[in-house]
């Protein structure tokens, strides 16, 4: 089974494209090619996705990313968690010749993801959450790199007071693709309670807030499966594959849905 670094060399070398060409076709930099023909970082999928059709070839079947997945179990769950913030941490270091942050996708944050200083923050004010998408998966063993973090926190008065503290100390703002630095958020928990999901940006990266994930009832219905995983002095509650599956299937976004092929496969092989 191929790595992602020679899928893209392979395909890049089939379409008898230099490393600057695939990258100006993909509108990316060669250096982002480079790095990860070196396996020098993990890409997403869709960046993954982007540069394969910029080679004229179709995407990876889940199959072919199943070699990462005995690594991932072999390191312990704060490396998993380090593992992923390879790619985001070199797209918010890099910039364009203009001076301008480098991002291959506008999906992708300037700010690069700090999954450790999320959560220890959201663990030191005693906030009940489960961690969902894909870094819930990474922690399970999950292959690909994920841009952001995503929680399910419990909805009571109590616990939504201990999440705005929390939010406040990371800065958080409202994160939009035409505002990727984030707009003015009044980090309250009456603030909180209005809405059903808020996409935010932090001073540690994107962190996205879903009361009820698609195919959920929220936080008692995934933490009472969730798994209990001890990671940087804390335990925290993961969405179990299966609970990650049923709500990226029912959200039914294309983006995720080599997420749900690779979850499905490591649940076949496990």
């Amino acid at each position: 089974m191929a790595k992602p670094a020679e899928l893209l060399r392979d395909a890049r070398k089939r379409a008898h494209l230099s490393q600057r060409a695939l990258a100006r076709l993909a509108g990316t930099t060669q250096s982002v090619v480079a790095r990860i023909e070196k396996g020098q970082t993990s890409p997403t999928w869709q960046t993954l996705e982007r540069l394969l059709a910029a080679a004229g070839e179709a995407p990876t079947v889940a199959s072919d990313l199943m070699f990462e997945v005995p690594h991932m179990l072999s390191l312990s769950f704060g490396q998993r968690l380090e593992a992923d913030r390879n790619l985001t941490a070199f797209l918010a270091a890099a910039r364009r010749s203009d001076g301008a942050p480098m991002r291959v996708s506008e999906s992708e944050p300037i700010i690069a993801l700090n999954p450790e200083r999320i959560l220890r923050t959201l663990a030191q004010h005693e906030v009940r959450f489960v961690l969902i998408g894909a870094l819930a998966a990474t922690l399970q063993g999950f292959p690909l790199a994920t841009p952001d973090a995503d929680i399910t926190p419990a909805q009571d008065h109590d616990n939504l007071e201990r999440l705005a503290a929390p939010l406040r100390e990371l800065e958080a703002r409202i994160y939009t693709a035409q505002s990727p630095e984030g707009l003015p958020f009044d980090c309250s928990a009456a603030m909180l309670a209005r809405g059903e999901i808020w996409n935010l940006v932090t001073a540690a990266g994107r962190l996205d807030i879903a009361f009820k994930p698609s195919g959920t009832a929220g936080y008692d219905d995934l933490a009472q499966q969730a798994l209990h995983v001890p990671v940087y002095d804390a335990t925290l509650f993961v969405a179990r594959l299966e609970d990650i599956i049923r709500s990226k299937e029912a959200a039914g976004r294309p983006k995720d849905r080599l997420h749900v092929d690779v979850m499905k496969e490591m649940l076949k092989r496990r």
